[in-house]
């Protein structure tokens, strides 16, 4: 083997939907596929990132971001309705972007007893686009490392 063939290819967060989703052989029907497959990837927020964000005029802590969508942390299940959209204010270090979002699900935690709410961005604006993009391609490289490549996180 040369040395090329012995180093593991280095797969970036955003190349997801390029791993393999079934055993060799196996023929998964085109609809399994799609719920296996993931087409959008948010980065991970940890609880001293200064990202936090507010509907309603309550304050909800933000447990990942993507270019389409984020993740809230919940108290209870029936804290937003699935499927509603809602007017959200995202707040990045010291930027304010105000969003419109629509709830794509909460599901329960298994082990914190809050529940994790995925909201889909509705409508971005270029300006708000940018600044959004510039937040993940930086925090990424904060993750990541500077090494790890640019983040065009949910590009497909």
């Amino acid at each position: 083997m040369t040395k090329k063939e012995n180093e593991p290819e280095e797969i970036t967060p955003w190349e997801l939907k390029g791993l393999p989703v079934a055993p060799t052989g196996a023929a998964p029907a085109d609809a399994d596929l799609k719920k296996i497959i993931r087409n959008n990837y948010r980065e991970p927020i940890a609880d001293d990132d200064p990202v936090c964000a507010e509907i309603d005029g309550i304050t909800l802590r933000v447990c990942d971001i993507g270019s389409r969508g984020l993740g809230l942390i919940v108290p209870a299940l029936d804290s937003f309705l699935a499927g509603s959209p809602y007017r959200l204010t995202l707040h990045i270090d010291d930027k304010t972007i105000d969003l419109h979002g629509k709830v794509t699900h909460i599901s329960p935690s298994e082990t914190s007893g809050e529940c994790h709410c995925g909201i889909e961005f509705l409508d971005l604006s270029k300006k708000d686009e940018q600044t959004l993009q510039h937040f993940l391609t930086a925090h990424h490289a904060r993750l990541f490392g500077p090494t790890s490549g640019p983040a065009d996180l949910g590009r497909d």
